[in-house]
């Protein structure tokens, strides 16, 4: 069975692309004629990057971060002034907790790479797998963090939480470059997900900010629009 999933990219909305990789590199593999591997490579998802950035912790001792777009001049944050705004830092391109970027791996959300996902309202049962691309680890110096939820329960915008692996080189990202995996899954592991890219519904963004207002005070029924079958039409902000 075809079911159909959807994303509209927060930024670069052109440019923001998460679609299954071709298997041209593969072809020349033996690997590549297994129907074990070729049932999950076709199930899953690449998201790419919309645009050249570097970002640099090689001064994090003094309390600064160093980044840049593309040809464009580097910019610092002073982490001390953050400290006058709570504890935490929300820019255009990234955000982070204090906490995550004072550690010996940084941890920071790369904001520019960021979709609202979601499903028809018929689909009840729609796990979303959000997964690391291994190519990261080897020329972009980082991972990312993954998780999975049931997104049929809790449509939402998808971030990219990296964890940087050497303090000493920065994290370059080129246009293009693969940054993470996708994938999605129903109680029937042969189900073939169509992700399309389209502009989200009106409402949709707002009834997603109010429902995650309303699960911030209540981890118990987070658990469940989070994990369990059946359970949305007890939220009353989903679209019907």
């Amino acid at each position: 069975m075809k079911y159909e999933v959807y994303y509209c990219p927060d930024e670069y909305y052109e440019e923001n692309i998460i679609e299954v990789e071709s298997k041209k590199e593969h072809s020349n593999y033996l690997y590549s004629q297994c129907p074990v591997w070729g049932h999950r490579f076709d199930r899953t998802f690449t998201g790419y990057s919309p645009i050249d950035f570097e970002i640099n912790f090689s001064d994090l001792e003094n309390k600064k971060i160093h980044f840049a777009e593309g040809d464009q001049e580097f910019e610092t944050i002073d982490i001390n002034d953050c400290l006058d705004h709570g504890d935490t830092y929300q820019g255009k391109y990234f955000y982070f907790d204090l906490n995550d970027i004072m550690n010996e791996h940084p941890v920071v959300q790369l904001g520019f790479i960021s979709s609202l996902i979601w499903t028809n309202f018929d689909q009840e049962y729609l796990w979303f797998d959000f997964s690391d691309h291994p190519m990261t680890s080897y020329q972009n110096n980082f991972f990312a963090i993954g998780g999975w939820f049931n997104i049929a329960n809790h449509p939402r915008t998808s971030s990219l939480a990296i964890k940087v692996l050497d303090l000493s080189k920065s994290v370059k990202i080129l246009k293009g470059d693969p940054l993470y995996r996708v994938r999605f899954y129903t109680e029937d592991l042969n189900d073939n997900p169509v992700l399309i890219k389209k502009k989200s519904p009106e409402g949709l963004r707002e009834n997603m900010k109010h429902r995650q207002q309303m699960l911030n005070g209540d981890n118990k029924f987070l658990k469940k629009i989070l994990f369990e079958k059946d359970i949305r039409k007890q939220c009353p902000y989903h679209n019907q």
